[in-house]
């Protein structure tokens, strides 16, 4: 196509506009071509109409345009009138517009009569043509309409269906691209969602449509049309009414998507990392940002809780001071705000990227930390449009608060289940905690043709201790025999208070002649422990017995039997000492 010239779009309708170069906001003039009675719909611009004026005298007399469509007021459509008017002068010549939008048009005194749409019934009949109105308030003012040409199918949808092209497009190229075009176009000039959808139910009342000549944007064929009205349907508008100062429209309406999806993914419930990776790759490509880490109090305010976007990580910090000076620091931060390295916050937590920083609250005000959003500016300045930021302050603070909820909740299960699998004095795992891996243990050593050994131990003459030294003295003894045991083991292996003064130990991959060089190593630690007292030095002895898989057993309780046995046989046999067959 050449775009110096007129282009047929529909029979005797012709795009007479102009490309205005570099312009996103390209402004199209339509024609209808019917003799005496021809029309010109949204007529244009001061910076168009000259070139309006010559593709328009190619087709036909100028003079032969009877009807103005004015869609709306803006000197994008009107700013030429006077000029043609200046021409062809006003007799036999009308204006078709709504009545809201006359009420403005009128104070241009151009002496032209008005053809007023909703008292003509929303119609205009032009000899075997006929144009049909649909009103569509609000999109984007309060009298706006969209013409319907029912011999060619072709609606003139002003405004709505409009789109920024940086690159001048005159056909829209798919219905997915074109959309990503109208987007910010609508988020921009259209009020709300609600009026949207209201102004594209008028539209779908009239069918079929085969062609949607807009005043902005790309033409959009028929192909095109209902995929197009399905995701604009989903749009949400209003886009300066979340910001206020920044202007750029493209940048805003990705700002805006991006708070749409991080909001939606933290109503199901996506983790602090869903959340902050989504942010730093929506708008990375305004703010170079490198992380975010926020820092918040647990529930016993002893103790911060650093949440790391960068390393996929969550930590504490331990300190009481420290967490007071960063709540004072969360309360003498009552905005966010752009700070650098020196600040008191850098030093706090060894942060060295610029930051923007805010305090984490909830919604009753009430400060749990601060967070950063760290900038990588070695390729990108520091952003100055600290607005934008703000609007991320609420849904980043509701993910690390969710998260700092869910790590709380962890840290006090992980402490119940571990008070509910280990014995109190001694630390070791009791016999619960036996029952419940015992049987898969087992299954799995067979399983995977593996070794599992298991010692038993028994303090000797350990009742002697409680009734010379007392139950406390009992008690101090059986920690300390236990932290020995301990000691000698692995972390790998399975240390179990299995009564009173009785041990069990669990070595995986460990045969019978290894247990023995276990159990030896803890009997000797033993037979040289020396537990102070009263003034006293209590000294014992412990005796034991080593079965492995390697023998024939068929359950972990056969082994503890054989263990058993071989206990029984060093006790006999003069105790401190293992036996292993």
């Amino acid at each position: 196509m050449n775009i110096k010239e007129p282009i047929e779009i529909a029979k005797d309708v012709y795009w007479v506009g102009h490309n205005i170069p570099d312009d996103p906001f390209q402004c199209h003039v339509y024609l209808i071509k019917n003799g005496k009675d021809s029309v010109l719909i949204d007529p244009g611009s001061k910076l168009t109409y000259k070139e309006t004026r010559r593709k328009i005298k190619q087709l036909m007399d100028i003079n032969d345009i009877k009807y103005f469509i004015c869609h709306h007021q803006d000197p994008d459509i009107v700013g030429c009138m006077q000029d043609i008017f200046y021409e062809v002068g006003t007799k036999d010549k009308y204006i078709i517009t709504h009545w809201r939008i006359w009420a403005l048009l009128k104070h241009y005194d151009w002496n032209v009569p008005l053809y007023e749409i909703e008292e003509n019934a929303c119609k205009l009949k032009i000899g075997e043509k006929t144009l049909q109105f649909i009103s569509t308030p609000y999109l984007h003012s309060p009298g706006a309409f969209c013409t319907f040409d029912e011999q060619t199918e072709t609606l003139f949808s002003s405004d709505l269906f409009g789109g920024f092209t940086k690159e001048f497009e005159l056909f829209a190229k798919s219905a997915n691209d074109y959309f990503e075009k109208m987007k910010p176009f609508h988020e921009h000039y259209m009020p709300s969602s609600a009026i949207l959808n209201h102004g594209l139910d008028r539209i779908e009342e009239v069918e079929p449509i085969n062609l949607i000549a807009p005043q902005h944007g790309s033409i959009i064929k028929k192909e095109f049309i209902k995929p197009v009205i399905e995701q604009l349907r989903k749009l949400k508008c209003g886009l300066f009414s979340d910001f206020r100062y920044t202007r750029d429209v493209e940048k805003l309406s990705r700002l805006k998507s991006a708070l749409d999806e991080v909001l939606e993914i933290i109503a199901y419930q996506e983790n602090f990392f869903g959340v902050a990776n989504k942010i730093i790759d929506s708008i990375n490509h305004f703010y170079n940002i490198d992380y975010i880490n926020a820092f918040v109090v647990n529930d016993k305010n002893d103790k911060i809780i650093s949440i790391n976007s960068a390393k996929h990580s969550i930590s504490t910090i331990e300190g009481k001071k420290k967490v007071e000076n960063m709540l004072n620091a969360s309360y003498y931060l009552k905005n966010g705000g752009i700070f650098y390295k020196q600040s008191t916050l850098h030093q706090m937590f060894n942060i060295d990227e610029p930051s923007y920083v805010f305090p984490i609250k909830d919604k009753n005000h009430k400060h749990y930390g601060v967070c950063f959003i760290a900038f990588n500016t070695a390729n990108v300045s520091i952003p100055k449009d600290l607005e934008v930021m703000t609007k991320f302050e609420i849904p980043i603070s509701m993910a690390v608060l969710n998260e700092r909820q869910m790590f709380c909740l962890e840290k006090e299960s992980q402490k119940f289940y571990e008070e509910s699998i280990k014995d109190q004095l001694t630390g070791l795992f009791n016999r619960r905690y036996m029952e419940m891996f015992k049987e898969l243990e087992f299954k799995r050593v067979k399983r995977f043709n593996q070794i599992l050994s298991v010692i038993m131990l028994d303090i000797d003459d350990f009742k002697i201790v409680n009734d010379a030294y007392s139950h406390q003295a009992g008690n101090i003894v059986l920690k300390e025999i236990a932290k020995a045991i301990k000691n000698s083991i692995r972390a790998t292996d399975i240390p179990i208070r299995f009564g009173g003064e009785e041990f069990l130990l669990f070595l995986p991959n460990t045969d019978t002649e290894g247990a023995l060089k276990v159990a030896e190593k803890i009997r000797t630690s033993i037979e040289n422990l020396k537990t102070e007292f009263a003034d006293n030095i209590i000294t014992l002895t412990i005796s034991g017995g080593i079965a492995s898989t390697m023998e024939k057993a068929n359950s972990i309780d056969e082994l503890i039997e054989f263990v058993d046995k071989r206990l029984y046989k060093a006790k006999k046999s003069g105790k401190n000492r293992i036996v292993s067959s």
